[in-house]
């Protein structure tokens, strides 16, 4: 009997989720409970005893609460000397109860986070639009902090068809030296030691935020810097104003559509070849959604039919172009050179070092120009006034 109690409890210990209903376990406890002879009632008890290490065996294809399992586990325990000596001694009775188990729940039974969170790793980065004027430029490195040229300017005379004898026909302009001088770009964040050593990613993230916001303000810069101080000179702030031309007031019901063939052909008219349109994702979209007066989508013959490309000249959508402006022009002619890329240092400055505080600094110098000869190259106008412009009187 000592062996099959042992048995018992070992089984025990080793179920998972298994199935010996309660009703099943408490019918043996109360055969257990009512033996108080000897003899044949002792047989009994063991065949009863057997009965459920028969039942734990076959445990694996059924389920039982944990909290029914571990009472009887735990009871058979408390009466393991009484069921030796009712065997020792044949006779005798041991008295085994259940408790009835409570319903558990995370809001009366939990103490504390359980079960965690689960958090994703990394940050989730403020959105900013993305930098695309370098794409666009030709770009370079420069040795010096001044970037300097030389333009023809107040050309005079030309060449003339001669007669035989005759005085021949004589030119002249003027040589005229021309520089822009290199910029810096600068921005730092200063953090405490403790931060940098304790919060994961801490100075990747600092350095990823540092660069983004260096290149979106060269971006803005190369856009439309205003020349001044510190400012560089912006293609925008130097590109011909567009002008209806031959147009003006020649096309019933222009549209956008219209506006930039006329912009494209102005930048030809200017003796240069246009590269890039740029403008505002919304007046893509409003441009892409034009409707005639049947509902049907407009797309004109010189446009491809996504509207990603107008007279072969490929459009660049993006937030850095103001609503109902645009900007179409040789982009080749915009040159940028970099006295040094980004970099980023760290260091102390005045009492950061007894405070612990360390700052992270990214910094870049360049300089941007586009030659006055080249000024034409690039048409920058306004939608609404464009389309009034050209509408036909």
């Amino acid at each position: 009997m000592d062996e099959l109690i042992k048995q018992l409890g070992e089984k025990i210990d080793q179920m998972k989720a298994e199935s010996v209903t309660k009703a099943e376990i408490l019918e043996t406890m109360s055969k257990i409970k009512d033996l108080e002879t000897k003899g044949e009632e002792v047989t009994a008890l063991k065949t009863s005893i057997e009965e459920v290490i028969l039942r734990v065996l076959d445990l694996e294809n059924k389920g039982v609460p944990a909290n029914v399992v571990q009472t009887l586990e735990t009871l058979l325990a408390e009466k393991a000397e009484d069921l030796k000596a009712m065997k020792d001694n044949s006779s005798g009775s041991v008295r085994i109860a259940f408790k009835a188990a409570g319903t558990m729940a995370l809001s009366t039974n939990v103490t504390g986070q359980i079960p965690q969170a689960e958090r994703e790793t990394g940050i989730t980065r403020i959105v900013r639009r993305n930098p695309f004027i370098l794409e666009l430029v030709n770009v370079g490195s420069i040795m010096s902090n001044v970037w300097e040229w030389v333009e023809q300017k107040n050309l005079d005379g030309g060449a003339a068809m001669t007669a035989e004898g005759a005085a021949k026909s004589q030119a002249d302009f003027d040589l005229v030296l021309a520089s822009a001088t290199v910029k810096k770009v600068t921005a730092y964040i200063k953090v405490t030691k403790e931060m940098l050593d304790d919060v994961a990613l801490m100075r990747s993230e600092i350095d990823q935020e540092l660069t983004e916001l260096i290149n979106l303000k060269i971006d803005e810069q190369l856009l439309s810097g205003a020349g001044s101080g510190n400012n560089l000179t912006g293609i925008i702030t130097n590109a011909t104003a567009w002008a209806a031309g031959a147009f003006a007031l020649s096309i019933p019901t222009p549209t956008k559509w219209d506006v930039l063939r006329t912009a494209i052909n102005q930048v030809r008219v200017n003796l240069f070849e246009p590269t890039y349109i740029v403008m505002h994702p919304t007046d893509v979209t409003s441009m892409e959604l034009s409707k005639d007066s049947t509902g049907q989508y407009i797309m004109p013959p010189f446009a491809a039919v996504d509207g990603s490309i107008v007279s072969g000249i490929r459009v660049v959508a993006n937030t850095g172009v103001t609503i109902d402006k645009f900007l179409v022009g040789d982009f080749n002619k915009a040159g940028v050179r970099f006295r040094e890329g980004l970099t980023i240092n760290v260091g102390y400055e005045n009492d950061d070092f007894t405070k612990n505080l360390v700052t992270i600094l990214a910094e870049a110098r360049l300089v941007q120009r586009v030659k006055s000869n080249h000024y034409g190259a690039f048409v920058y106008g306004d939608f609404s006034d464009a389309v009034t412009a050209l509408t036909k009187a």
